[in-house]
């Protein structure tokens, strides 16, 4: 009996230690760290939402599907259309050239798993879904390639421009358009603290006025050690602070605009880092899908390929330079008038040194292979704008700074701009859209079906039920929206023949108008036409006007850049701030991250 009772004992022990060995099993599987790749674009509305976009979150969205489960990625674009189910709206707006002219269209930007990119959508995903996964110690991939803006309140701040428009089926058109469909770097750093754990971010943002998502997890100001002051003091950092937890590249700051985000696009026209910085990582071409490279492993060896190619508006950057250029601003700011140590004052006259060009003379082994680099890329932008060769290579940094100085204000409209302003408005409000309006009624304009009729009729009730006219022959950007919605192009399943006629129609509006107003048979339509076409030619760009200006000052601002960064850098060696010094090897280690585990087998 005793011996019974002891294999039953044994036997209860037994699966009591199985039991407890799979508990044990499965929460050691829930903890392990988990990585996750996020995907997000397609911001504002079908009128904004640029083919560009689309292109980028597609190349992004099928390569990372292909080299890691597809429960660990998140897409977010537009109104969330996916292959296979109903479309939800044509969200993704494409010019196509006909016949030398631009025809606008749309496509709705399908993608696999896509979600809509709004805000609720993205913030539960994150709270619920994405930052648990990598709480425990794994890595948030996040790709964004949207619209960006700078908030107009203060404190200013970046912000990704989501998917603005939203249903609302007791107006016309079912939709409205939500400004306030915007995630900001306060917002966005609020939730990561709130559920990032021991997990890290590590970003690539390639919209307007990015910069600033680079102080999710760093300060954006610097503050000086007492201990470089005459007057002393207990040093600021006592202890090292946490490693850091987001990091990552973005387009350009938070001041400026960026490059690419284009309708019409193809091989030679579509460039900045929207395009550049996924190439280099994917190693295909965005526009034609063919295999250009080996891919990068890194976002950061990434951004160094595109930053070879890049000679745009962008102003490239990554997390540590921006830390670094944060501790350079409070060198030129604080440390200029005070009284320092003679250590301090021997480490800001070789700060000042380095900004003007001087090399760091440093045998931190990762400063000097930066100072290469940056001489490199300083060297790449002269021989593109000989121009100002001299002052990229060897110019000093007030130099540099004359040329990277804020543009002047555009001037106020002449007199006899706002005299060609008001006779363009008379012309047409008074004389040629009634008559207009008239010949359409009656069905003489040639060319001119039901359809484009019935569209023009639409403007025509806009503009009188408004008392301003609003969509005057050649205001293309105005007429964009009506055209989306009057031609039915908002719905995939439309009419694709009327579509591509309102298209085609809207391309030569201006033309058509005024040719017809030229022969109409009222002397007075015809005075107007010929009033118009003069105005016209006051307010028309020159042809200089008409071309981009080669980007000078941001070439620039961007050898400043890295000046200053060497600057500061070698500052912090010259004070021995092992604590800064520590960040920034820490900031870029985490941009070193490999973005794909090391089995994909890429």
């Amino acid at each position: 009996m005793r011996s019974g009772r002891w294999v039953e004992g044994g036997l209860r022990w037994l699966r009591a230690a199985l039991l407890a060995a799979c508990v044990l099993g499965v929460n050691a599987a829930v903890a392990a760290p988990q990585d996750a790749w996020v995907v997000l674009s397609g911001g504002g509305t079908p009128a904004t939402n640029n083919y560009s976009q689309y292109l980028q979150a597609q190349a992004l969205n099928r390569w990372l599907r292909q080299h890691v489960p597809a429960e660990a990625v998140w897409t977010f674009f537009g109104a969330g259309n996916v292959p296979g189910k109903p479309v939800r709206l044509a969200d993704t707006r494409r010019q196509i050239e006909e016949d030398g002219e631009l025809l606008e269209s749309w496509l709705p930007g399908e993608l696999e798993g896509n979600r809509p990119a709004t805000r609720s959508e993205i913030l539960h995903a994150l709270r619920r879904e994405i930052l648990p996964r990598v709480a425990d110690g794994g890595t948030l991939f996040l790709f964004v390639g949207d619209h960006g803006e700078l908030s107009e309140r203060e404190p200013r701040e970046s912000r990704i421009v989501l998917w603005q428009l939203e249903p609302a089926p007791l107006t016309p058109r079912g939709w409205l358009t939500n400004l306030e469909q915007v995630l900001g770097v306060r917002e966005l750093r609020e939730v990561m603290a709130g559920g990032l754990g021991r997990g890290r971010v590590v970003f690539c943002i390639t919209c307007c006025h990015s910069g600033g998502f680079h102080f999710l997890g760093e300060e954006e100001t610097a503050r000086p050690e007492p201990a470089w002051l005459r007057s002393g003091g207990a040093p600021l950092a006592l202890a090292a602070p946490p490693p850091p937890r987001i990091a990552g590249f973005t387009a350009t700051t938070a001041a400026d605009p960026a490059a690419g985000c284009v309708a019409y696009l193809d091989s030679r026209t579509w460039v900045g880092s929207e395009r550049f910085l996924p190439e280099a990582l994917l190693g295909i071409d965005l526009v034609t899908g063919a295999r250009r490279e080996l891919p990068r492993d890194t976002l950061a060896e990434a951004f160094d390929a595109a930053m070879e190619v890049n000679v745009t508006i962008d102003q490239p950057h990554g997390t540590a330079e921006a830390f670094l250029e944060a501790q350079a601003r409070m060198i030129e700011t604080t440390l200029g008038s005070a009284e320092l140590t003679p250590g301090a004052a021997e480490a800001l006259r070789r700060f000042r040194a380095v900004a003007d060009g001087a090399s760091v003379a440093s045998d931190d082994p990762e400063l000097r292979r930066r100072e290469g680099r940056y001489r490199g890329w300083a060297q790449g932008l002269a021989e593109e704008f000989p121009e100002i060769a001299e002052t990229l290579v060897r110019g000093r940094f007030a130099d540099l700074e004359a040329l990277g100085a804020a543009p002047a204000p555009a001037p106020e409209p002449s007199r006899a701009e706002r005299r060609a302003e008001r006779e363009l408005r008379r012309a047409w409000t008074d004389v040629i859209r009634p008559a207009w309006r008239r010949a359409l009624e009656s069905r003489s304009v040639e060319g001119a079906g039901e359809s484009e009729a019935g569209f023009e009729r639409h403007l025509i009730a806009l503009e009188e039920s408004a008392r301003e006219p609003l969509f005057m022959p050649g205001d293309r950007e105005a007429v964009r929206e009506e055209l989306y919605w009057q031609s039915g192009a908002a719905d995939a399943a439309s009419d694709a023949a009327r579509v591509r006629a309102l298209a085609r129609w809207e391309a030569r509006r201006e033309r058509t108008i005024l040719a017809w107003a030229a022969d109409a048979s009222s002397a007075r339509v015809r005075e107007a036409a010929r009033s118009w076409r003069r105005a016209h030619e006051t307010l028309a760009p020159t042809e200089d006007e008409l071309l981009d200006p080669p980007p000078l000052r941001e070439a620039a601002l961007r050898v400043m850049r890295g000046r200053r960064v060497l600057a500061a850098w070698t500052f912090l060696h010259a004070v021995g701030d092992d604590v800064r010094l520590e960040r920034v090897r820490a900031l870029l280690a985490l941009e070193r991250t490999p973005v794909l585990p090391p089995a994909t087998g890429r």
